[in-house]
């Protein structure tokens, strides 16, 4: 009758035997929860706790009687609404109206007809109850759309941010472009004029090996060059057959002055050093090289940080990186024991824009710059922790 509910019925007399007769004439009728109280005072206590679906009431009692009782059950934002029967002998017509004009919602004369009593009651119940159903269904209602509103303003707000990066990319791709081509070009004429030295070998060597060293920076500012125009949608799509395990030492290098005090790398179970040959395992992919040097630094990157918060001794630290091909799929995994992992909290978001733990570090958009060139060479890229270690891997 109720939806499963057991009505809760609030009983407010001074008289012990006029609730048991109210309370006996009820339970005929079905299945209430009984709730008592002896005056004005306790049943506004009573009802304040106990919240009933309908209150049945006198109107002459000790302490206080039912009409100040009711008047301020009406003014209290909790009880306001809920149905309440004046029960009571009231003999003159004044008394009835005073009654009326109370804010009850319903009255009956004692001595009461029971079959009366049922009905109003049943009556009052069905329509209360109907009206907190859908009370509840228009806050479920509500709730849902104060979500989805503020769900639509976090996408937008994150539409505005990437589109204010991307205007400002497009201006950093052109001022770093300038300066890294010009500088390109006159290492190119350095390289002649070193070339046209006889009788020093030695200074001969030095100033190659120190042009090599300016050569590997200029590749590294044009990585971050192309990872700009990552953002601003501007960068070179096309992809050609590349030796995977050459970008990963390439990228390693770039890191190496900064990974060498925090952790050891491991590339397929060989410990990293700046001798490695590019070229002494083979994993050939399709791929943009310089982008996907770019995940590989980021991700890098994002394991030094780690390391530098955390206390374990050098010897306890490790960098793994796995790289496996079989069945025409390439499988990188990245595994760093920096922390105890990726916290949960971040986890679910951690490849979304600006989705950082991190402070004065950037404003979070590595990863997801990871995710979006991962996404392009048509792999997937996924987090997640594996023996309290933070883990990325990488399907290409």
């Amino acid at each position: 009758m109720y939806n499963n509910i057991i009505p809760k019925v609030l009983i407010v007399d001074d008289l012990k035997d006029n609730r048991l007769m109210i309370e006996l004439t009820l339970k005929k009728a079905g299945e209430y929860q009984f709730f008592e109280a002896v005056n004005g005072q306790d049943g506004i206590e009573k009802a304040k706790k106990e919240l009933p679906h309908i209150i049945l009431i006198d109107a002459m009692m000790p302490v206080m009687d039912g009409f100040e009782a009711i008047r301020l059950l009406r003014n209290d934002t909790n009880t306001k609404n809920i149905p309440i029967i004046m029960v009571s002998a009231l003999e003159n017509n004044n008394e009835k109206v005073r009654a009326l004009q109370s804010g009850i919602s319903d009255f009956i004369s004692k001595p009461f007809d029971k079959t009366e009593l049922i009905i109003r009651v049943n009556s009052l119940l069905h329509l209360y109850i109907q009206f907190l159903q859908k009370q509840k269904e228009l806050e479920d209602i509500n709730n849902h759309l104060e979500e989805k509103v503020k769900e639509k303003l976090d996408r937008r707000l994150e539409e505005i941010k990437l589109a204010s990066i991307g205007e400002m990319a497009s201006g950093i791709t052109h001022e770093l472009n300038t300066p890294v081509t010009y500088m390109k070009a006159n290492l190119e004429i350095l390289s002649y004029d070193i070339e046209d030295i006889k009788n020093n070998k030695k200074l001969k060597t030095s100033l190659f090996k120190g042009i090599e060293t300016l050569n590997n920076g200029l590749q590294r500012l044009r990585g971050i060059i192309d990872n700009t125009r990552e953002i601003s949608k501007k960068g070179n799509n096309k992809k050609q057959k590349e030796n995977l395990y050459a970008t990963m030492i390439f990228s390693t290098r770039m890191i190496y002055n900064r990974a060498k005090h925090l952790s050891p790398i491991y590339i397929n179970g060989t410990l990293f050093n700046l001798d490695i040959n590019e070229n002494f395992e083979t994993f050939e992919v399709d791929m943009i090289k310089e982008k996907m040097e770019q995940v590989w630094i980021i991700i890098l990157n994002n394991a030094c940080d780690e390391f530098e918060k955390t206390s374990k001794e050098f010897v306890d630290r490790k960098i793994d990186i796995r790289i496996i091909q079989n069945d025409g799929k390439t499988i990188i995994k990245f595994t760093d024991n920096g922390t105890n992992g990726i916290p949960k909290s971040i986890l679910p978001k951690i490849f979304e824009p600006f989705a950082t733990t991190k402070t004065n570090q950037g404003m979070g958009v590595g990863l997801n710059i990871a995710k979006q060139i991962v996404e392009q060479h048509n792999g997937t890229i996924k987090a997640y922790n594996e023996d309290n270690c933070a883990v990325f891997e990488i399907e290409l």
